[in-house]
Parts: C-alpha cells; structure tokens; sequence
C-alpha cells in the first residue's frame, strides 16, 4: 500500500466522521427545539432550606391546589417545607422551630413581622406581591411578583441560602 493511498483513505475517514458527528448534534438540536420534550427539567438545591409557606386562611376555606403542588414541587427540588394558614399555627410554627426562608403574601406581611419581632434569628423573607407594587420590591429585595413561576422561587432561595452561608 502506498503512502497516498494510506493519507487519502485516513482523509476520507476524518471526513466521514466529521460528518457523522454533525447530524448527531443536528437531530438532538432537533428535539431540544421541538419543544424539549426529552430535557430534564428537575431542580435539586445544593442549599436545602427549612422553608415556612405562609397561606392566610383569611377569605378561603382550605389550601389551594396551586398552593399544594408549590409546596410539593419545593420539597421536591430538595427544601424541607411547612405550609401554615392561620396566625396561631404562625405563632406556634416560629416559636418551635427556626426557618431559613418565610414566603407569603404581602397581605400578611404585618403577621409575620409581629410574630418575627420575638424571634432570635430572623429567616429571609420572600414575599409576593401584585404586579405593579414596586414599593414592595424597594423594602423586600427577595420579594416577587404573583406571576413568578417556581424557577424564579427557587432562584431567589438558591441566592439567599448561598448568600447566608448554609
């Protein structure tokens, strides 16, 4: 076998693979594009919190479902949850066991603070305030609004466990 022979079969080689390296990308650029149907779209915290959900009972009978699948979808992503709905369990909640992270409504931000004054180490508060309520975000640099979606929230909790050195 001669040299050339050698360096044009090992050159149509590299042209071949190089080829078939492309249409793999080009078919799983295909599926991402298409919707992402095959992505993995769980989220697993590398700062677990002890995260209190505070849902005033105030005006509804039981917790809502969208309530229900946030706490599920938190605990999933790898915090450690309690959903509470009226002040007493509040009271009860901070009184027994120290949070990391508090979201709730800006409603029942004076619930909270009340009950925050007695405690020896505050948690980080994450409320959720209506669109259009920039006051809020000026006082509460964690706050977000009601159309947040849970990546935004677990966003917002990475930051600030990280941030607190947990």
């Amino acid at each position: 076998m001669s040299i050339r022979y050698r360096m044009t079969a090992l050159a149509l080689a590299a042209v071949v693979s190089a080829v078939a390296a492309g249409n793999a990308q080009a078919c799983g650029e295909v599926m991402y594009r298409m919707g992402g149907a095959l992505r993995y779209h769980a989220f697993i915290t590398r700062h677990p919190a002890d995260i209190l959900l505070y849902a005033s009972s105030a005006g509804k009978a039981a917790i809502s479902d969208d309530e229900q699948n946030f706490h599920r979808n938190l605990e999933k992503a790898g915090h450690k949850v309690t959903l509470i709905q009226t002040q007493e369990a509040l009271g009860q909640a901070l009184a027994s066991h120290r949070y990391d992270v508090i979201i709730t409504y800006a409603a029942d931000l004076p619930a909270i603070n009340a009950q925050l004054a007695h405690s020896a180490k505050e948690p980080s508060l994450i409320p959720v305030f209506q669109r259009g309520d920039e006051t809020m975000r000026k006082q509460y640099p964690l706050a977000l609004n009601e159309d947040a979606n849970l990546n935004q929230f677990l966003k917002t909790i990475e930051q600030t466990m990280k941030a607190r050195g947990t």
